[in-house]
C-alpha cells in the first residue's frame, strides 16, 4: 500500500447530490403505516420532589392515546452512559428544568405537544444549585449522593522542585462558557414494534450501539431484539451521542405499550432546554519558567459544570486533564480535573470533549508567561514544543508522527506575522495576532480502551459491485466518502463500484461510539483487516481464471492484471467467475486500538495511542468604540498523518473554525433560574457568513504508523485551538488579557475601561 490511487484525492462527496437537491429524507420527511406520535413531559422546576401527577385533563383530550411514566417501565429505569445516575423518567426527584417525567402519545404531533402541556405536576421545591461555587460549598441538599460528578488527575515529577528551579512563577484564572450544539435537525426517532417482539429504531443519532444498550436495559429484552438504524442525520457535533439513548428508549417504550409505530421530533425550544451542552470550565494555572524561557512546572486546577447528570463528563474531565498543558514538554505537573453536579441541563459531548476548554487555558497561559519573561509568543512555544522522542505531561514518549513544530512554523510563516510591520493601532480599530496549538488524542484513549474497536462487513456481488456496512456513522463530516475511498484503495477497484449501507446494529458488531475523531482510523483499519481476509481468495480465483501463478496477480486501477503476461480482465468478470465457482464473497473486518499502559491513579502513561497536532493563528480587528471583534483570517495548519480526502479535510477545518468563532465571540447561552433564555436563533447568536473569517488550511502529513495509510483524525482538532487563538489575538490587539469567553463587546469595553482607570 505504498503507492496510492484513491487515497489523497479530493473525491466528490458521495452523499452530496441528495442533500443538495433535497432528495435525502430526514426523519421529519419519513412516516410509516399506522404511526402515532409522542411528546415529552418534563419538569418545569430546576430541583424538587414530585408529590403528585394529574393526567385527567390530558386523558379527556381529543387525540389522547397514552401517558407513559416510570411506572410503565418493564426493565431498568436507567439511561446513564458511564455513570448510572440518570433515570429514564424521574419517579421521585427532578434535577433540572427539562428532566423527563413521561411522554404523551397522541394521534398527531400537534396534539401530542398540546396535550403534554395539560399534565399537572406538583413538587416540593428544593434549593437549586446552578454554579460550581455553590455546588462546592453546600453541606446539605446534594443533587445526588454528593455533588462531585467525576474527577481525574495527572501528577508527574515534583512541582515544588520545579517551581523552586523557576526564575518566575506566573498565575492566571480563566473561564469558558456553555455552548449549544444547534444542529439544524432536532432530536428525532421512529420506533416500530415487530411481531417477533423486536423493536426497530430509526433515529437521528451518532451512536447506534449506545441506543441499543439503553433500549435493551429499559425494555428488559436482549440486545439482539433491539435493531437500531441511523437515519440521515442533520448535524450532531456530540449532541447526538448520548441524548438519543434517552429519546429512543422513551419512544421504544411507547411503541411496545401501544403496539404501534411511534414517532417523536423535538421542537427547537424543547431541544435546547432538554439536551446537553458544552461544559463551562473554571481554570486556575500556575506555571514556573526560567528566564531563558524553559517551563519547569505547572499546577492546574480544572473545574467543570456537569449539569444535573454525569452523561459524558467523565470523558471530558479525563481528556482535559491529560491535555491540560498542551503539546509542550513540562517535566513536573500536578493537574486536578473535577466535575460538579448542578441543576442545569446536563453538559455532555461537544466537538473536542473538553479539549477546546483546556486549550483556552494552556494557550492563554503560554501567552501570559511569554509576556512576563519578554519573549514573543511564537519563540516561547518553539522553545517548549514537543518533538519526536519527547514526553507528554503524562510521561508518554511520542516517537513518530509528531507534527507540532511543523504546524507552528508553517502557520506562522504563512501569516507573515513576524515580517509584517506592527500596526500603529492609533485609531479606534486595533489589529492583533494570536497563536494557539493542540495535541489531540485520537480515539477513546486509555479511559475508554475497552470499547475502542470497530467493525466492517464487505460483500462482493457477482456483477462487480461491493456493499460495505460499517459501525460508525455519517453525520455530515464526509464519512461515506472516505469509507468509499479507503475501500476502493484497499481492493484496487473504482469508487463507483461501492455502496455504503446505512449504519445499523443489524449488520455489524458493536463498533463503539462515532466520536473522538475515530471514523477514519477505526473504519480504515477494519477495512484493511477485511481486505487481508478476502483479498487472498479473490487473487486465488483470479489466478485460476487467468491461468497464471498467484504471485503474478495484481488488482489496481479497477483492473485484474497478470503482471508477467501483461494480460488483464475486468473486475466484474472475476466476481462472476467467483460466483459461478462458489468462492467466498463476503468477509468482516475488525480493528482495536493497541494496548495502552496507563495508570489512572496518577494519570501517568499512554493516554492515547496517537495524536493529531494543529496550530491556528488568528488575525483580528477590534473596534474600541463598540467593543466588536471581527476575526479577519485564521491560518490553520493540521498534521493529519495522511490526507485521505484533502477537500474533506478543508471542509472540516473550515466548519470547525466557524463553530469555534461562535463559541469565542457570538454565542452566549443564558439561564434564568435554570431556564434557557435564548431558545431560538433570534436570541442565540450563531455566527453568520458576516462573522466567519477567511481560512487558509495548511495540510501537514506526518504519517502515523498505526493509522490506515498513515492517517489520523481531523474532526475535533478542527475546532480546538480556535477560541484560544482568537482570545490571544484580541489580547494582542488591545493590550489587555482576555481571560474568558465569549469575547462580547461588553467584555471588551470593560477591559478597555479598566485599563484607562489604572
Amino acid at each position: 500500500m505504498s503507492t496510492k490511487t484513491y487515497i489523497g484525492q479530493p473525491l466528490k462527496r458521495v452523499d452530496a447530490r441528495g442533500k443538495v437537491t433535497g432528495e435525502t429524507q430526514f426523519l421529519t420527511d419519513i412516516s410509516v403505516d399506522n404511526m402515532i406520535y409522542s411528546a415529552p413531559v418534563y419538569s418545569k422546576v430546576p430541583f424538587g420532589i414530585i408529590t403528585s401527577i394529574d393526567s385527567s385533563l390530558a386523558q379527556s383530550s381529543k387525540g389522547f392515546i397514552k401517558f407513559i411514566t416510570a411506572n410503565d417501565i418493564p426493565g431498568e429505569n436507567q439511561v446513564g452512559v458511564i455513570t448510572y445516575d440518570q433515570p429514564l423518567f424521574a419517579d421521585k426527584t427532578v434535577r433540572y428544568i427539562g428532566d423527563s417525567i413521561g411522554v404523551i402519545v397522541a394521534d398527531s404531533p400537534t396534539r401530542a405537544f398540546e396535550i403534554a402541556k395539560l399534565i399537572r405536576v406538583k413538587y416540593t421545591e428544593l434549593d437549586p444549585i446552578f454554579t460550581i461555587e455553590k455546588s462546592q460549598s453546600v453541606t446539605t441538599g446534594f443533587i445526588h449522593e454528593n455533588n462531585i460528578s467525576c474527577q481525574h488527575k495527572v501528577i508527574r515529577g515534583n512541582v515544588e522542585i520545579g517551581f523552586a528551579n523557576a526564575d518566575k512563577i506566573v498565575e492566571a484564572e480563566f473561564t469558558t462558557p456553555e455552548q449549544e450544539h444547534y444542529y439544524l435537525e432536532p432530536q428525532a426517532c421512529i420506533v416500530t414494534p415487530l411481531e417477533s417482539g423486536d423493536v426497530r429504531i430509526l433515529g437521528s443519532l451518532q451512536c447506534p450501539f449506545y441506543v441499543q444498550k439503553a433500549v435493551s436495559k429499559v425494555l428488559g429484552i436482549p440486545f439482539n431484539k433491539v435493531i437500531v438504524e441511523q437515519a440521515p442525520t442533520g448535524g450532531a457535533f456530540g449532541g447526538k451521542e448520548d441524548v438519543p439513548s434517552e429519546i429512543c428508549a422513551r419512544v421504544a417504550l411507547a411503541a411496545v405499550i401501544t403496539k404501534r409505530p411511534v414517532k417523536m421530533v423535538y421542537g427547537r425550544e424543547d431541544d435546547i432546554q432538554l439536551t446537553s451542552k458544552r461544559h463551562p470550565f473554571k481554570m486556575k494555572y500556575k506555571v514556573g519558567v526560567t528566564n531563558n524561557g524553559i517551563i519547569t512546572a505547572a499546577e492546574v486546577k480544572l473545574e467543570e459544570n456537569s449539569g444535573a447528570y454525569s452523561t459524558l463528563s467523565s470523558v471530558v474531565s479525563y481528556r482535559s486533564a491529560v491535555q491540560a498543558m498542551g503539546p509542550y514538554v513540562v517535566p513536573n505537573v500536578n493537574i486536578q480535573s473535577i466535575s460538579y453536579y448542578t441543576n442545569l441541563p446536563p453538559n455532555g459531548a461537544f466537538r473536542g470533549f473538553g479539549s477546546p476548554q483546556a486549550a483556552f487555558g494552556h494557550e492563554r497561559i503560554m501567552d501570559i508567561v511569554a509576556e512576563k519573561i519578554g519573549i514573543d509568543s511564537f519563540s516561547f512555544r518553539k522553545l517548549n514544543i514537543i518533538k519526536p522522542n519527547d514526553k507528554t505531561i503524562t510521561g508518554q514518549c511520542l516517537k513518530s508522527s509528531v507534527g507540532a513544530m511543523e504546524t507552528l512554523e508553517k502557520s506562522y510563516h504563512a501569516s507573515d506575522w513576524g515580517n509584517s510591520p506592527l500596526p500603529q493601532n492609533e485609531d479606534r480599530i486595533k489589529t492583533g495576532y494570536g497563536i494557539a496549538l493542540t495535541h489531540y488524542g485520537n480515539c477513546l484513549g486509555a479511559a475508554g480502551w475497552f470499547m475502542d474497536g470497530s467493525a466492517v462487513k464487505i460483500t462482493l456481488h457477482r456483477d462487480g459491485s461491493i456493499t460495505v456496512s460499517y459501525g460508525l456513522v455519517e453525520m455530515g463530516q464526509g464519512a461515506l466518502t472516505v469509507v468509499t475511498q479507503m475501500t476502493a484503495e484497499a481492493f484496487g477497484i473504482a469508487p463507483s463500484r461501492i455502496q455504503i449501507n446505512p449504519t445499523s446494529t443489524e449488520y455489524v458488531a458493536d463498533s463503539g461510539p462515532a466520536v473522538a475523531s475515530r471514523n477514519v482510523i477505526m473504519t480504515g483499519q477494519a477495512i484493511i483487516n477485511a481486505t487481508e481476509n478476502l483479498l487472498p481468495e479473490i487473487k486465488l480465483a483470479a489466478s485460476k481464471l487467468m491461468d497464471c501463478p498467484l504471485q503474478n496477480i495484481v488488482i489496481e486501477n479497477d483492473r485484474v492484471i497478470n503482471s508477467a503476461g501483461n494480460t488483464h480482465c475486468s473486475f466484474e468478470e472475476l466476481t462472476e467467475y467467483m460466483y459461478q465457482l462458489n468462492y467466498r464473497m463476503e468477509t468482516t473486518g475488525w480493528w482495536h486500538v493497541p494496548d495502552l499502559n496507563f495508570n489512572p491513579e496518577d494519570g501517568n502513561g499512554e493516554a492515547y495511542f496517537s495524536y493529531s497536532f494543529a496550530t491556528h493563528l488568528a488575525k483580528v480587528k477590534v473596534d474600541t468604540l463598540t467593543g466588536l471583534v471581527k476575526v479577519q483570517k485564521i491560518w490553520a495548519a493540521h498534521d493529519v498523518g495522511t490526507a485521505i480526502n484533502p477537500a474533506g479535510i478543508e471542509g472540516q477545518v473550515e466548519g470547525g473554525i466557524s463553530q469555534g468563532i461562535g463559541w469565542a465571540v457570538t454565542e452566549n447561552l443564558k439561564y434564568d433560574n435554570g431556564l434557557v433564555q435564548n431558545q431560538n436563533l433570534s436570541t442565540y447568536l450563531l455566527p453568520t457568513a458576516n462573522d466567519i473569517s477567511d481560512v487558509e488550511v495548511i495540510i501537514i502529513e506526518e504519517s502515523e504508523p498505526q493509522g490506515p495509510w498513515g492517517a489520523k483524525g481531523i474532526g475535533e482538532p478542527a475546532i480546538i485551538p480556535t477560541g484560544a487563538a482568537i482570545a490571544n489575538a484580541v489580547s494582542n490587539a488591545i493590550g489587555q488579557q482576555v481571560n474568558q469567553l465569549p469575547i462580547s463587546p461588553e467584555y471588551v469595553l470593560d477591559l478597555l475601561n479598566h485599563s484607562k482607570g489604572k
